[in-house]
């Protein structure tokens, strides 16, 4: 893929969410939030693929799944004022639909063409399938460790000033509450990714996405998560959970597995919590 057609690519999704807007006031700072999510994607997809070595025709690709791999939120938000796939529509397959209606990809190669769009269709799924082609599934874990990174910013941000900001379409309708589902806990001692259909509570979300580990595919995405300490910041929110501990020792035997470094002690992160 060359510049010109990443250009022409920005140019048509800027003019795309251009027209997107809703009266409801936390819908329209919802719109801008995938807005701003988009663009922090396109950053971290940039660093995560460098640190791979890609060339620079596929880097622009890489840019152009970023670019696109939540467009269907955007409709999704002015339909429906959700984020919950659940109770909505899955967003990869509406930003499928908008993509292929808009013929945005029409002028590139088939490879390209095919890499864009199964990307964009793995990107929210509970895993890659295993028989995917190795392309199909490098470019996938691309945008999925660039998503997760930041949908973890916003998540943990959210989490530290939601007495003072709520956002109701951020807690998708959970009891508002840090104790731990029995089935979340277990799947997460178990190395599994919580799935969504299994959350009751808010202290369930912190799980899935503290389980999101298991599922980061590049050391540097783990490098990014350490340095903005958003492990320690969910676990914070956790500190007076029976099952902290556990969850706290797997977390810690998982990352030391990956040639990570150790998670600093329970208390200093809760101390801490307000420095960031």
């Amino acid at each position: 893929m060359d510049r010109e057609f990443l250009i022409f690519c920005r140019k048509w999704f800027e003019d795309y969410t251009s027209r997107i807007h809703c009266q409801d006031a936390e819908i329209e700072a919802n719109i801008r939030l995938k807005l701003e999510h988009t663009y922090r994607v396109c950053e971290n997809i940039t660093i995560i693929a460098l640190s791979q070595g890609v060339n620079r025709e596929d880097l622009a690709l890489a840019k152009a799944i970023a670019l696109l791999h939540d467009v269907g939120r955007f409709e999704q938000l002015q339909g429906f004022g959700s984020f919950d796939d659940r109770k909505t529509l899955d967003h990869a397959m509406l930003g499928l639909k908008v993509i292929n209606r808009s013929e945005i990809l029409c002028s590139l190669p088939k490879r390209e063409r095919n890499l864009i769009r199964k990307s964009i269709w793995h990107h929210n799924k509970y895993r890659i399938p295993v028989r995917e082609k190795a392309e199909v599934a490098f470019f996938s874990k691309l945008i999925r460790d660039a998503d997760k990174l930041d949908i973890l910013r916003i998540i943990t941000e959210h989490f530290e000033r939601r007495d003072q900001h709520p956002n109701r379409a951020l807690d998708l309708g959970l009891a508002d509450e840090m104790e731990l589902t029995k089935k979340v806990v277990s799947d997460f001692l178990q190395g599994k990714m919580v799935k969504i259909s299994a959350m009751k509570t808010l202290g369930d979300r912190h799980l899935l996405y503290l389980g999101w580990v298991v599922d980061i595919n590049f050391p540097i995405t783990l490098d990014l998560m350490k340095e903005k300490g958003y492990l320690e910041r969910l676990l914070a929110d956790l500190s007076m959970e029976p099952e902290i501990t556990q969850v706290r020792d797997y977390l810690q035997a998982y990352l030391e597995k990956r040639i990570f470094a150790p998670l600093p002690p329970l208390d200093t992160a809760v101390l801490n919590r307000s420095t960031f």
